[in-house]
């Protein structure tokens, strides 16, 4: 083999491998999606990979039409581009004739390194002279018709073109370049697009911020432009409201105008209120690039070359025009007047909302008349606890000296060492609405009501329910001393019946009719323990709360009730181990609880119907339910089940016996008890209670 063979073979094994290092290196480029980090790289890249002696890398700006030095490296490379004359550094891409324009724009020679000989008299020419080159190449970085920018090398230093490998090279790597560039300007446009809107955002919502805070109309106008100007960084802005009615604009708000107000009145209405005047009569908001070609510019300032006007809308009704101005030529945009936009539809509700605070002010006083003349007791606490209105009832009521001024007040210091501080600060606690009862200072028993409004504070209301508690007390004792009463004659009948047995055989019919006297007085004996069982703990029951076991309690219910079970021939299913953890309670009541609930699910479960009783532990609460296979429950019937005396009436239920008593009596001992009751039921698929109480361990 020859040794020009072999030279051969050899160059193009280092191309190849060149080739290959080029591949995996733009492929490691190619995962960077920093712009500034890639266009800082690429001229390395090109260098390291070619082996030329300087590289550089030209971007194309397409709204410009122009192309800058973005980056270099390699021999005689400037240290700071910022330092070479700015032709060098940027030119037009304007001139149609120039042969590397038309060079790199046509499809043929997209992607080959063009030679340059000499750049005189193109718009090489500054870069070339800048950088001392006589002959270099370039290769634009084209993505279909998309053009990204050049890559240029020489070798400044032997002043000898790029040979045959290298220009392989470079056209190898430009595809991979223009992709990895393409890429990098589309992450760096997305993440400047996000950043501009999160920034947008962020302002919108400290203008809402600040606007919602203002009730004032001046500070209202005040904060709107100033955030115009802030966002546009225009010199000038104004805001002006508008009647429709009269077809005027009225300024009231202005900044950055140097021509004193009435100058500036007097050539508004000489130019029909120019601009601004146009968009309150449209309803549509206009960008008007260069001012001294609108007619209808009224000319404040000679310096001024740019206007933006939006509309302010209420209900699709124009009430106010916000106007941004510029010095310069094209100083605003689309982006500037979308964000005016928002900012108006903001304007608008903040302004809504200044011309009613007037308007309110003359509604407050006409309510506080009304307040101070009812019975029932207000109070309006701010969310910084302070008094906001307390009428004279409440002062009344609380025995408060009626002269003072109480507005403005810590509400806790009125009311310290009374029942009502200690409510108000149990409804903070819960941050919710509460209603409680209250025996207040004057003596008189009160039903309070909390409701906390977000934009006002608490709310109380209290109205005097004296008259209904002595009433309540009174049937309370009514019913406890006719109940009473009732027992002596029943008790007398049992016995003379009773007497009869002993002393009088009895034919088997008069046997029957003993019989259902007896039950009878039963069913009337266990009405009048119901009903004073509830008359007790509607009254106020007192517990003597203690750890109860309720697996103990289930069985002896259990128990209680075999024969009656045996009798349906019933499958009791029980499912409360003695490991449930204790319930804190009164074993009295815990015992009537259930008691009443597994009787009931005895009593609606037909013969060989089932019950199961089970429980589990849910955070610092016990969860018992009683499920049986029994007739079930309406919706219209499970709304009422624990009313007192209500029963459900249907064919089914005509020959079960009951007072209507048991679930009120139960509702009402769970509730004593802290805990909850509730139902699952479906007709002819049976019945679910569930009974939550708390726990013992929660209390200790």
């Amino acid at each position: 083999m020859q040794a020009e063979d072999i030279s051969h073979s050899v160059d193009h094994i280092s191309l190849l491998a060149r080739l290959h290092a080029a591949h995996n290196f733009m492929l490691r480029l190619g995962a960077n999606l920093d712009v500034d980090q890639i266009i800082h790289e690429l001229p390395r890249t090109v260098v390291e990979i070619t082996g030329v002696e300087r590289a550089a890398l030209l971007t194309i700006d397409a709204e410009e039409n122009s192309v800058r030095l973005a980056s270099i490296y390699g021999l005689k490379a400037p240290e700071d581009i910022t330092q070479l004359r700015s032709d060098a550094t940027s030119f037009s891409l304007q001139r149609a004739d120039d042969p590397f324009i038309r060079a790199w724009e046509h499809d043929a020679l997209a992607g080959v390194p063009v030679y340059i000989h000499s750049a005189g008299g193109t718009v090489l020419a500054p870069l070339a002279a800048a950088l001392q080159s006589d002959s270099f190449h370039t290769a634009p970085l084209r993505l279909g018709a998309l053009q990204l920018g050049v890559l240029f090398a020489d070798n400044p230093e032997s002043g000898q073109p790029l040979n045959e490998n290298q220009q392989t090279l470079l056209r190898a790597i430009c595809p991979s370049a223009a992709i990895t560039l393409r890429n990098a300007l589309v992450h760096s446009s997305t993440v400047k697009e996000l950043a501009a809107r999160m920034y947008e955002l962020n302002l919108l919502r400290q203008i809402d911020r600040e606007l919602t805070d203002t009730i004032q109309l001046d500070h209202v106008f005040e904060l709107t432009i100033d955030w115009a100007l802030r966002f546009t960084k225009a010199h000038a802005a104004s805001l002006a409201l508008y009647d429709d009615t009269t077809d005027q604009l009225r300024f009231v708000a202005e900044i950055g105008y140097e021509m004193p107000p009435e100058q500036r009145e007097v050539i508004r209405l000489n130019h029909g209120d120019g601009i601004a005047g146009r968009v309150a009569r449209s309803g549509k908001a206009e960008l008007v690039p260069d001012v001294s070609l609108d007619r209808d510019y009224a000319l404040i300032s000679s310096q001024i070359q740019a206007h933006l006007s939006v509309p302010v809308l209420r209900e699709d009704r124009v009430i106010a025009v916000i106007s941004v101005e510029s010095r310069h030529l094209n100083g605003l945009t689309v982006e500037h007047q979308d964000f005016v936009e928002k900012l108006a539809m903001r304007a608008g509700v903040a302004i809504d909302n200044a011309r009613l605070f007037s308007e309110t002010l003359r509604q407050r006083e006409k309510l506080s008349s009304i307040l101070a003349n009812i019975a029932d007791v207000v109070i309006v606490v701010n969310t910084d606890d302070s008094v906001e209105l307390i009428n004279q009832s409440a002062l009344a009521a609380l025995r408060l000296p009626p002269g003072e001024v109480y507005r403005n007040q810590p509400f806790l210091t009125i009311i310290d060492h009374l029942p009502l501080r200690e409510a108000y600060l149990r409804a903070q606690g819960q941050n919710s609405m509460m209603v409680v009862e209250l025996m207040l200072p004057n003596g008189r028993t009160y039903y309070a009501n909390f409701a906390m409004h977000p934009q006002i504070g608490w709310i109380i209301f209290m109205h005097d329910i004296t008259p209904l508690k002595e009433t309540d007390q009174l049937k309370t004792e009514l019913v406890s001393t006719v109940s009473h009463d009732l027992k002596q004659p029943l008790t007398v009948m049992n016995g003379y019946l009773e007497m009869l047995q002993m002393h009088q055989p009895l034919q088997p019919r008069a046997e029957n009719y003993v019989r259902m006297i007896f039950r009878s007085i039963q069913n009337m004996r266990e009405l009048i323990d119901d009903v004073l069982n509830l008359a007790r703990i509607e009254s106020g029951i007192t517990l003597n709360l203690e750890p109860v076991r309720v697996s103990k309690v289930i069985a002896d219910c259990l128990e209680n009730t075999r024969q009656i079970t045996a009798d349906k021939a019933m499958l009791i299913y029980n499912e409360v181990t003695p490991n449930v953890p204790p319930v804190l309670g009164d074993p009295r009541g815990i015992s009537q609880i259930f008691g009443n609930l597994i009787s009931n699910a005895i009593k609606y479960t037909p013969p060989e119907g089932s019950i199961r009783l089970w429980a589990e532990q849910r955070g610092d609460s016990l969860l018992v339910a009683i499920e049986d296979t029994g007739l079930g429950i309406s919706p219209e019937d499970q709304a009422r089940i624990f009313d007192r005396f209500y029963r459900v009436r249907r064919a089914e239920t005509d020959s079960i016996e009951g007072t209507g008593l048991g679930l009120a009596i139960v509702k009402r001992l769970v509730e004593a008890h802290n805990g909850q009751i509730g139902l699952e039921s479906r007709l002819g698929e049976g019945t679910t209670f569930f009974v939550t109480l708390p726990l013992a361990s929660a209390s200790s």
